[in-house]
């Protein structure tokens, strides 16, 4: 390759086209093309934050023009992945949702794009390399600062001037990877994710005070997104499983106790090669800054 051809826009533009072509072939199965699969995503990450956003809001978001998000939002709304809304307060826009079944193909999704990271990383190390962070660094960099946003305009303040490290998207794509994990290493097992994060629950933080307070307990749980309803379906399909006691105080039965071990080993190996490199200094400083989080977004719901 002469120097020419090493220019730094050019192996840019190389790099993006190859992994571009790399994210469709792995998507054509889903009946996505990357671009499709951007626009789900950023809208999954907003449905995540509680937000429902205009196309335009979504467009920044996403990083895309918002003739495109248009014509790529109609196209998705026919294939019955979203929908479009009039805009409760601005007559000329659309506002846009997600369907159940844009949500599971999401879902889906994040697993194979996750994968096909780590492929496209492995030559540096892998996404969690110090190779791979300098790139992320080094590419923030040239991107520069996010053009601030009108007030009015998206819904964001001028303030927002540029896009941090770490945002709602990045945390909602690896909650709902995975969570798609944990799916796929309950399959065939008769159980559903939320019966075993409730068996857990009534193992872990038990006994209960009766099956509504551990049902409630659950339906506190925000990435559950179960209504109190649902978590009261979790909570009386493991007792007429014999998984959990029928009365009070509610807890693991020894047919529960055995059912969550077994469920719990293919888990464990899951999470070790989850977590298998990652610096223990860099996973100890995720850990506060998701605790940290958690406890700023509740203190914004609460309004304190």
């Amino acid at each position: 390759m002469s120097e020419a051809d090493r220019s730094t826009g050019r192996l840019l533009w190389q790099v993006t086209n190859r992994w571009r072509t790399a994210t469709d072939r792995a998507l054509s199965p889903l009946g996505l093309t990357h671009a499709q699969y951007v626009l789900l995503a950023s809208l999954f990450g907003l449905t995540m934050q509680g937000r429902s956003p205009s196309q335009r809001e979504l467009a920044d978001f996403a990083g895309l023009e918002p003739i495109y998000v248009s014509k790529l939002a109609r196209t998705l709304e026919a294939a019955g992945l979203l929908t479009r809304a009039d805009h409760p307060t601005d007559p000329r826009a659309f506002q846009l949702s997600l369907t159940e079944s844009g949500a599971d193909t999401v879902r889906r999704t994040l697993a194979i794009v996750h994968g096909l990271h780590d492929d496209l990383t492995a030559p540096i190390g892998g996404p969690g390399s110090a190779a791979n962070r300098q790139l992320v660094a080094t590419l923030t960099a040239l991107l520069g600062p996010t053009p601030s946003r009108q007030e009015g305009r998206s819904g964001m303040t001028s303030t927002e001037t540029a896009r941090p490290p770490l945002t709602g998207q990045d945390i909602a794509e690896a909650h709902g990877a995975v969570s798609a994990l944990l799916g796929l290493a309950l399959d065939g097992s008769g159980t559903s994710p939320h019966e075993y994060i409730g068996m857990r629950a009534a193992g872990a933080r038990g006994p209960w005070d009766g099956r509504a307070a551990l049902a409630g307990f659950l339906a506190d749980q925000p990435q559950l997104n179960l209504s109190g309803e649902a978590a009261a379906e979790v909570v009386d399909g493991l007792a007429a499983r014999g998984l959990i006691t029928d009365g009070e105080p509610v807890t693991l039965t020894e047919a529960g106790s055995e059912a969550l071990t077994r469920l719990g080993a293919p888990i464990m190996r899951q999470a070790s090669e989850l977590f298998a490199g990652l610096d223990p200094d860099e996973l100890r400083t995720a850990q506060r800054v998701l605790a940290e989080l958690t406890t700023r977004a509740q203190r914004m719901q609460s309004g304190s």
